[in-house]
């Protein structure tokens, strides 16, 4: 009997999992995306958290941007 209450409940979650929590984690991985830009030198696409701003242009690394 326990064994049956067992696996009715693993069905219900499974059900309830695959129907109502899915289209959360889909939605969630998306809205965590960065945007990206092209380096003005290079070409090359990085992050704009990891970009170097120098006279309103983004670049990937010091090299492109010309500092020091």
């Amino acid at each position: 009997m326990i064994i049956k209450l067992i696996v009715l409940g693993v069905v219900f979650y499974g059900v309830y999992f695959i129907f109502f929590k899915k289209p959360n984690m889909l939605k969630n991985k998306y809205e965590d995306s960065e945007t990206v830009v092209e380096c003005e030198e290079c070409g090359v696409y990085i992050s704009t958290k990891e970009a170097i701003m120098k006279d309103g242009k983004q670049y990937c690394s010091k090299e492109c941007a010309k500092l020091k």
